[in-house]
């Protein structure tokens, strides 16, 4: 859809009355899912008015006025973590965590959603945005790494500058992205997505990487796994040197820390709340509701719109292979999606 059409579309949507703010509470169902779960609201952002939107969301925000619970990831430090875990280990996983976890702006609503679902109260998240260019905003996590050459016989780069180019580069790498399904449904939405790498304060604007296409969807789950291309072998490189770094964290805090799993319930979050930096925030899971043997956790820890996306580390649940991310809220609090399994 051009420019034209995307905007005639978007009055309409305003017309109607959709552009309410995504974070004020919705009517919930009545009735609990398998598991006690109960259906509630996405939290990606919606900005009708593009990313000039993102600003006037932060600062007007209703479910978290001020986001006082929310730390700027270069400030977090190890007073910030409960007394259990004031560890050097933790602050570098949390750092680390950070590293890989990305802004994503998508820039199209397909025309494939469903209307219903039945981890979402009401329509599904952008059902009555279909076709529209109307922009969103979630958060996902760097997951996989990979580097081609011109011996892999894959071709050039198809990245819109490789795309756009005389000399498109013959080595290149793909990024798999982790994040909500809510966020990015299919191939149509992830070719009009970028993802902000390094996006951690309003003096790091971070580096974009396109979209090329889904790799795995669960829709009642809420995850999935999309695929970033670029031709900028150094960010490649250290994207792929952050992801192991993350993954090896994970690792030895899992060693260290399981028996801590039931104690503090420690669950932490690193987001792009309303599309703008970073922000760390740190709480405990309250209740786990089961769907064919995996599982949802609900959670005290901050979210806002915007965090959609997001891994939920859950000391004690989670390792590097699994990324449960984080999905929306409802009358229990904020809730993750359920765990896919990774590679």
């Amino acid at each position: 859809m051009g420019n034209t059409g995307g905007k005639k579309r978007e009055n309409q949507l305003a017309e109607k009355g959709l552009t309410h703010r995504q974070d004020e509470t919705t009517q919930l169902e009545g009735k609990k899912n398998e598991g006690g779960f109960i259906p509630g609201h996405h939290e990606a952002e919606i900005c009708y008015g593009g990313e000039a939107d993102l600003h006037k969301h932060y600062t007007g925000c209703k479910k978290n006025p001020g986001h006082v619970n929310f730390i700027p990831v270069n400030d977090f430090k190890l007073d910030h973590l409960p007394s259990h875990y004031r560890d050097v280990i933790m602050l570098e996983l949390i750092k680390a965590l950070s590293a890989v976890t990305v802004l994503i702006k998508v820039k199209y609503t397909s025309l494939e959603r469903p209307k219903s679902v039945p981890c979402f109260s009401g329509q599904y998240p952008f059902y009555n945005t279909r076709g529209s260019d109307v922009l969103r905003t979630g958060t996902g996590r760097v997951n996989r790494v990979v580097k081609y050459t011109e011996s892999d016989n894959k071709g050039t780069c198809p990245c819109g500058k490789c795309q756009h180019s005389d000399t498109p580069s013959k080595v290149w790498g793909v990024v798999y992205v982790v994040t909500a399904t809510h966020v990015v449904f299919n191939d149509s939405e992830a070719r009009q997505t970028r993802c902000v790498v390094g996006f951690d304060d309003n003096k790091s604007p971070g580096v974009s990487l396109d979209g090329c296409g889904v790799r795995y969807a669960d829709i009642e789950g809420d995850w999935c796994v999309f695929t970033c291309v670029s031709c900028d072998l150094e960010l490649v490189d250290e994207l792929d040197k952050m992801r192991r770094h993350f993954n090896g964290l994970c690792k030895e805090v899992w060693d260290k820390y399981t028996r801590f799993d039931n104690v503090d319930k420690l669950t932490v979050i690193v987001s792009h709340p309303h599309g703008c930096p970073k922000q760390v925030s740190v709480g405990q899971w309250t209740h786990k509701h089961a769907r064919g043997g995996l599982y949802k956790f609900t959670y005290t820890t901050c979210t806002c719109p915007g965090s959609s996306g997001a891994f939920v580390f859950m000391l004690g649940y989670d390792t590097w292979c699994w990324s449960r991310p984080h999905s929306g809220s409802n009358s229990d609090g904020n809730y993750s999606g359920e765990p896919g399994l990774l590679w």
